[in-house]
Formats: C-alpha cells, sequence, structure tokens
C-alpha cells in the first residue's frame, strides 16, 4: 500500500545538504592546517588526550581483547579524531542554523 501523501524531498532540499556537509568539511580541513601552524600545541594536547583515553578503555577491557582494541585505536587514531572533529563541527553548525533564524525571527503567536 502506497501513502500518497509523502513527498520526497527535491533537488534544492538535496542541493542545500549536500552544499552545507561540503562547506563543513572544507571549513573543518581549513581549522585543522589553521591550528597546525597556529595552535599545534592543541593538536598535540587533542592527539594526548585521545591516546590516554584510548589506553585507559583498553585497560579496563579483559585481556586478550583490551591490548587487540587499543592496537586497533591507536592504528585508527588520527582518522577518528579528524571524524569526530567533522562531526563536532557539524553539530555545531548545525545548531547555530536552527537557533539563529528562531532568535532573529520575531515570536509567532
Amino acid at each position: 500500500m502506497r501513502d500518497d501523501t509523502y513527498q520526497r524531498p527535491g533537488f534544492r532540499y538535496h542541493l542545500k545538504v549536500h552544499a552545507f556537509r561540503t562547506f563543513t568539511i572544507i571549513l573543518a580541513w581549513a581549522l585543522v592546517i589553521l591550528s597546525f601552524y597556529e595552535w599545534p600545541e592543541l593538536l598535540t594536547g587533542a592527539q594526548r588526550l585521545l591516546q590516554h583515553g584510548v589506553e585507559r578503555i583498553g585497560d579496563e577491557i579483559p585481556s586478550p581483547w583490551g591490548p587487540r582494541i587499543e592496537f586497533v585505536f591507536r592504528e585508527i587514531g588520527g582518522l577518528i579524531w579528524l571524524q569526530i572533529t567533522f562531526v563536532g563541527l557539524r553539530v555545531l553548525l548545525s545548531l547555530v542554523a536552527v537557533i539563529g533564524p528562531a532568535i532573529s525571527s520575531p515570536r509567532r503567536q
């Protein structure tokens, strides 16, 4: 049975979504590169924090899985850190996109 009330999003919606995704990736990479040149101690601190977190998780899990999981996360730790950065930036910009118009527009009654 088909629900005729459901309408698929149009081209403009998909264009907005992908433009936002592209913008956030470019902005995240620009911020990573900028912080690499301007604040290397910030990146070093974030990397150490992530590594200590991986070590703590590996220590909490019983052997033989703890060391295995720790090794895997150490090897792909850089990728995880970048993904956290990108997702965090997207969440922040999404909140701004949702809250901004709500604050600037007059309240509807």
